[in-house]
């Protein structure tokens, strides 16, 4: 994802919330064509074939882990993705 620039890592965030080019075009001030490019560019540089496996290595990029005590066990510790642009 290093290779990516702030442009399109913000269509890769938009598109693993599930919107569609429209959608992410709307979000980001793009028309449709320019979203288009943009995933071709992505597409190109990540190696990915399909917008399913580019949300599944945003997810396994861009989530953090944060730990919440566990109702039933204070001791125990659960993990919970959280979203956000990590350089």
């Amino acid at each position: 994802m290093n290779s990516l620039t702030s442009r399109e890592r913000e269509v890769v965030l938009a598109l693993a919330e599930g919107l569609s080019n429209k959608g992410v075009g709307r979000r980001l001030n793009l028309s449709e064509g320019t979203v288009k490019v943009h995933l071709h560019n992505i597409y190109s540089k990540l190696g990915v074939k399909s917008r399913t496996a580019l949300a599944v290595l945003a997810f396994t990029n861009f989530a953090g882990v944060k730990t919440l005590p566990h109702t039933a066990n204070p001791d125990f510790k659960k993990a919970e993705p959280e979203f956000g642009l990590s350089a």
